[in-house]
């Protein structure tokens, strides 16, 4: 039994250092190409290159495709007024309209991209490369690898594990969770309650070997920290309470107990908003960044064009060729000049628009406005260079504020909640009850307009049913059977090695 454990082992690292899965592997990963038997996990340095290579998935699942903009758009108060490209811009209307089974069986280019959110391979990727090196970094001797740092590494490890099974749950509900390396038994789908729960305890289990501050500035906001695993674990919480219908105040109580400990940080701070600091916030690396995906063209790390809101919202010279005027799509101007009114004072109105209430083409999204260029004259095209926040200190400010609400402290929502419309220069709210909750969650909408929460957040509230809140809105019976899920892709691949596997019941 031994020798044969040993010879699968063998087959599975076979398999991984030369690019196959083995269909009887289900979700397996392909992880980096150094990983090489007794060649490798011999030194600190085996350790860097692993890891980095568990950033470069994360950063091709992120980086790479329509997400953070898909997440945004769904359901939301947002119209084409362009035309996307020669595909035409059925897909993305489709998906505005919450209509998305003409995406999941579509073939334009866009129907495409927006399928690669519908597939989930590319987050397991991430996990289990995360639960190899979790496995191998003890292969490493001491005296090459400290146990400061062997614990850091795996606590590293840990989050991307974690942050990738928060995604997987929050666009497709129950989810498949393991933690072994090399794994190869075909499980079902889990609640996502339990996986929720299992998360926590796991990031809980090594918030303390991460460091509340990285030496190495170009480490800031893009290796995670203590704020970033505090981060996870509010939004890991807020999910649970979301659907967990025995006790939503243990997490909400949770995440209260989790802003203590963010506070007692004075590395994480809220920056005064002007356009310098708004540069600097969405390339990263400032104390409001608490985690994301580096973009540098600078450094060779460059994201697809669509993989950023600015594709959509925004034109030249932010985006585009010189030719390139007008922009693909628009805030409904309705739902702008509510969520910004004109009579209250908010810095985000001049810094992150223009033409905010035109209602056409002229519209322009400014909050994404880091970029490069490429060619000369004629052929001369800005790129965006923001990197992709995941998660930012107003963010988390924000989901204290609204478990305080859910809670009944009402003080203390407040000053949360004030804090970002203070460094907004916006005026603080007064409100109480149902209204204070709303304003939380308007707030939200406001300070994370583009950042890929809109959808999400518009689910975990259940004001997906609610025409005030969404554009689009899921009849509640449908909202009961899965319609707030994303179509899971299951490849024949993962269907022949795991014939427990189904998608999810309403989109089938």
């Amino acid at each position: 039994m031994m020798k044969m454990k040993k010879l699968t082992k063998l087959i599975l690292l076979g398999s991984l250092m030369f690019g196959f899965t083995a269909c009887d592997n289900f979700l397996n990963v392909t992880p980096i190409d150094a990983l090489s038997g007794n060649n490798f996990w011999k030194t600190k340095k085996d350790a860097e290159s692993y890891m980095g290579g568990i950033y470069t998935r994360l950063r091709s699942k992120v980086g790479n495709s329509i997400l953070i903009p898909a997440l945004d758009m769904r359901a939301n108060f947002v119209k084409v007024v362009g035309t996307i490209d020669n595909s035409g811009n059925g897909p993305v209307n489709n998906v505005i309209n919450n209509n998305l089974k003409p995406v999941f069986s579509g073939g334009s280019t866009y129907d495409n991209r927006f399928k690669d959110v519908m597939n989930w391979k590319g987050w397991y990727d991430v996990i289990a490369a995360s639960n190899i090196l979790i496995f191998e970094i003890d292969k490493i001797p001491s005296s090459e690898l400290s146990d400061k740092d062997r614990r850091q590494y795996k606590a590293e490890a840990t989050f991307t594990r974690n942050l990738s099974y928060m995604f997987l749950i929050k666009i497709f509900g129950d989810a498949v969770y393991y933690t072994d390396a090399y794994h190869s038994e075909a499980l079902p789908r889990m609640n996502q309650v339990e996986v929720a729960k299992l998360c926590i305890e796991d990031v809980k289990s090594v918030i303390n070997d991460l460091p509340v501050k990285y030496s190495d500035n170009a480490s800031t906001g893009f290796r995670p920290t203590k704020g970033a695993a505090i981060a996870l674990l509010m939004h890991l919480n807020m999910w649970a309470a979301a659907w967990d219908e025995t006790d939503k105040n243990q997490y909400y109580q949770a995440v209260v107990d989790l802003g203590q400990e963010l506070a007692s940080y004075t590395d994480y701070q809220l920056l005064p908003l002007t356009i310098e600091n708004t540069k600097k916030i969405f390339k990263g690396k400032t104390s409001e960044n608490l985690f994301g995906v580096l973009q540098e063209y600078n450094y060779g790390e460059t994201f697809a064009a669509f993989a950023n809101p600015s594709f959509f919202f925004s034109h030249y010279p932010y985006r585009g060729q010189t030719s390139k005027t007008t922009s693909f799509m628009a805030y409904e101007k309705e739902y702008i000049e509510k969520l910004f009114p004109v009579a209250t004072p908010d810095e985000r109105r001049a810094i992150w628009f223009e033409n905010m209430s035109s209602d056409n083409n002229t519209f322009q999204l400014k909050k994404f406005i880091n970029i490069y260029s490429t060619g000369t004259g004629a052929n001369l095209t800005v790129n965006n260079d923001d990197s992709a926040i995941i998660f930012r200190l107003p963010d988390a400010l924000l989901l204290v504020a609204e478990a305080h609400a859910e809670l009944g402290n009402e003080d203390e929502a407040r000053g949360y909640v004030n804090q970002v419309r203070n460094a907004a220069g916006a005026p603080a709210f007064t409100s109480s009850g149902q209204g204070l909750k709303d304003d939380i969650y308007k707030e939200r909408s406001r300070e994370l307009i583009g950042e890929g929460h809109f959808f999400f957040d518009l689910v975990r509230t259940k004001r997906a049913v609610s025409t005030e809140f969404s554009n689009a809105i899921i009849p509640v019976g449908n909202f009961n059977s899965g319609a707030w899920t994303w179509p899971l892709i299951i490849s024949s691949q993962e269907a022949s090695a795991n014939p427990s596997l189904i998608g999810n019941t309403f989109w089938n």
